[in-house]
């Protein structure tokens, strides 16, 4: 399973961006794990493809994560206020273990 989270916004907007590429298959079974039922936890595959603020200010982070499994792939727009717990949490776990691109 692949995941990939790009994180644009803040200050520094499209210049900052950031891109995070990780494949569960070579990762340390306990981190590869965490992810999986997170993702799990978030429903991922079932979420809408925007869960974005109506009115976003310009330092706001905004997060696209792609997820391919290889019988599936699903891509998510949004901004952590409007993520379930678990798909926050994912992305906290994401931007914390993986180093950027």
């Amino acid at each position: 399973m692949r995941l990939i989270l790009k994180c644009t916004g803040g200050f520094a907007g499209p210049a900052g961006a950031q891109t995070r590429t990780v494949d569960l298959a070579l990762l340390p079974a306990d981190q590869a794990s965490q992810l999986e039922q997170l993702l799990h936890a978030s429903d991922f595959f079932a979420l809408p493809p925007r869960l974005v603020k109506p009115a976003p200010k310009s330092w706001d982070f905004q997060y696209d994560l792609e997820v391919d499994d290889g019988a599936q792939a699903h891509c998510v727009r949004y901004h952590l206020d409007e993520a379930s717990p678990p798909l926050k949490a994912l992305t906290e776990k994401l931007n914390e273990e993986v180093d950027p691109d």
